[in-house]
């Protein structure tokens, strides 16, 4: 059975809901700000993969322990946050070391730098004692999360649950890493909010990083793609309770890094996007032009332009793109354009309407924006 923390909310409450920081401290402490976090009056709940990815593994960790302290924010288990757990004490030290060769950049050896060990080839099992001594408590923290978070109305899990009205039997591998989970849906009669996959992978996503709200399947997905996607966000997904009605809201931080830019000049987008499943592509390259790749997609049977930079041969035989074709989006003058890529005429980022996807570069006024 999985570790299940239930809680009852008062007639009125708001819960804050966030995924799949991926240690990025700077864009969570922004996002909590934006929200107006206040948490004597609000829930918090973190959905797992606070560590990884990112290169603020420890003030993350740090800030989360410090955030739980409060009985009304609660963090789970992602399955990123058990690579930690994994280096730390499970791993033996050639397994270690492989991980270390795709991912050099981790939760565990940003410990161990902290404190002077950069080079765990000789003698390994001394320096990780040291490390484990000296993260005890921050250990200690992650290998105790909760799995899930229940409600009178909602179910918090990271990935989700197996089809079946004992969903607190789900396997625990299960809950923290089944893929494409809302495709399938569950059993309850309670709506189900996961992170995990970005929202973006989906169709329903419509070209965001925002949530997708699937009444039909009671399903929610938040995951905003920070450090997994091309250009990537942290969501916070607000839920407003008032006795027994419920609202929804949500607030985005995109991730960095980034150029923050204004938009000089309206751009309407001639060209509506297509969905692109980035596992299922086989994109037959047709030509280039302006940094642009003219494709078909023999899956879908759909074709359009792709940025030179985000479509690659995998090894399989096949070329496949990670974002959606003729992705390009409506912006209006005044409005700020998160920048993440560009090349000689066009910038790919998030609009603030959250849309992804392309502008004309001679749309944007670049300037970096300092954050307090």
């Amino acid at each position: 059975m999985i570790n299940i923390r239930k809680i009852d909310l008062p007639e009125k409450s708001r819960i804050i809901c966030v995924s799949d920081i991926h240690a990025h401290y700077d864009e969570f402490a922004r996002l909590l700000r934006k929200c107006d976090y206040n948490n004597e009056s609000d829930y918090l709940f973190i959905l797992g993969d606070i560590l990884e990815k990112g290169r603020q593994n420890i003030e993350t960790l740090h800030f989360i322990q410090k955030l739980s302290r409060d009985k009304k924010c609660v963090c789970i288990k992602g399955n990123n946050d058990t690579m930690v757990l994994r280096m730390a004490f499970d791993d033996e030290k050639e397994k270690f070391l492989e991980r270390l060769t795709y991912r050099p950049v981790n939760a565990y050896m940003q410990m161990a730098e902290s404190i002077g060990i950069t080079d765990l080839t000789t003698d390994f099992d001394n320096k990780r004692n040291a490390v484990n001594q000296k993260f005890a408590k921050e250990l200690s923290f992650v290998s105790g999360l909760p799995t899930a978070i229940e409600t009178e109305k909602h179910i918090f899990v990271h990935a989700g649950i197996e089809n079946r009205t004992d969903w607190e039997n789900s396997s625990e591998q299960f809950v923290l890493c089944a893929p494409w989970w809302i495709r399938s849906g569950h059993a309850l009669d309670k709506y189900v909010v996961v992170g995990h996959f970005p929202t973006y992978n989906f169709a329903r996503g419509k070209n965001t990083n925002l949530p997708i709200i699937d009444t039909d399947k009671r399903v929610i997905a938040v995951d905003g793609g920070c450090s997994v996607k091309s250009a990537g966000q942290i969501n916070a997904f607000i839920i407003t309770k008032d006795g027994e009605s419920y609202s929804y809201d949500n607030v985005f931080e995109p991730s960095e890094p980034c150029e923050k830019c204004t938009i000089i000049k309206d751009y309407t987008a001639a060209r509506h996007y297509s969905y692109l499943d980035y596992e299922k592509s086989d994109l037959e390259i047709l030509g280039k032009s302006d940094g642009l790749v003219s494709v078909c997609d023999k899956h879908s049977g759909n074709s359009g332009l792709i940025p030179e930079g985000f479509i690659a041969e995998w090894g399989d035989g096949h070329f496949h793109g990670w974002t959606n074709l003729d992705a390009f989006v409506c912006v209006n003058k005044g409005e700020t354009f998160c920048v993440y890529y560009k090349n000689e005429k066009y910038c790919y980022g998030i609009a603030q309407s959250g849309e992804v996807g392309m502008i004309p570069l001679d749309c944007v006024a670049v300037f970096k924006e300092k954050y307090v």
